[in-house]
């Protein structure tokens, strides 16, 4: 099941193109809009829940939008009481940093320490994309299991991903990569080669039978964020696939910051 967690806001319309875009990809085409609701509700609210509707009967998407009472003010508390285990939970982060923070102290940031459901959390830089990306960009940033991590997006980008470039990062500042000796590193890109292989290997057989273009690089950067960035920037990605495992606090805000493309945290069911 995929739940799209709407705040009422013109980032939260932004959004609202990915899920339906998301749910758009699946059999059957089906997406529950839960807005928790103001006291009293935001004047534009029904208004920015038809044009929601009509975009969703124009991509054959089965809309069910409830509204949710706002209780005691804890809309991650609302989100997660209703939705089933082993659900999909699409939300947005802020639109602009408050206290230098997109995420910290957020609704989408507590759904994204949750357990029992999955979360796709978006920060909309590119809102003419329409979620529509095209072209994913998808950093490699630990030994993890990333493909299992990220695929559950990917497939629910399928329709529309014409090329995933996957690449894999090692920070490193410039004074240890001046120290370490040359068999030293060559053992290493060696090794970082390997593990990208056989990444793109994993995701070309998730993603069958008809696989975007993919292709990788690896690259030693002092700068994981600041990489990342430029990454994008290089292979014109429209939207970065950032694993919400091993992008934690610090790091993670400092893509959002810098990115020049939409990016989607993603976190799995445990």
């Amino acid at each position: 099941m995929l739940i799209f967690a709407y705040d009422g806001s013109l980032h939260g319309d932004w959004v609202a193109h990915y899920a339906l875009r998301f749910a758009a990809s699946q059999a059957p085409r089906h997406l529950r809009l839960v807005h928790v609701t103001d006291a009293p509700p935001v004047a534009e609210l029904p208004a920015r829940l038809d044009r929601i509707a009509a975009e969703a009967a124009r991509l054959g998407v089965a809309l069910d939008v409830e509204l949710v009472p706002h209780g005691d003010g804890d809309v991650a508390a609302a989100l997660l009481a209703l939705a089933p285990a082993g659900a999909t939970v699409i939300t947005g982060t802020r639109a602009r940093p408050r206290a230098r923070s997109f995420l910290a102290g957020t609704s989408p940031a507590r759904l994204l320490a949750a357990r029992a459901v999955g979360v796709i959390a978006l920060h909309i830089v590119a809102p003419g994309v329409l979620g529509q990306p095209g072209r994913v960009l998808l950093p490699i940033l630990d030994r993890g299991p990333l493909v299992a991590r990220a695929l559950p997006l990917l497939q629910l980008l399928r329709p529309d991903l014409e090329h995933l470039h996957v690449a894999l990062i090692r920070e490193r500042s410039a004074l240890r990569a001046r120290l370490g000796s040359t068999g030293e590193q060559r053992r290493a890109h060696a090794d970082d080669a390997r593990h990208l292989a056989a990444v793109e290997h994993a995701l070309r057989l998730g993603l069958a039978p008809t696989p975007p273009a993919i292709d990788g690089s690896v690259t030693v950067a002092p700068d994981v964020a600041r990489e990342i960035a430029l990454a994008a920037a290089r292979h014109r990605a429209r939207l970065i696939c950032l694993d919400a495992e091993a992008t934690a606090g610090g790091a993670l805000e400092r893509v959002l910051r810098v990115a020049p493309a939409d990016v989607a945290i993603v976190r799995g069911v445990s």
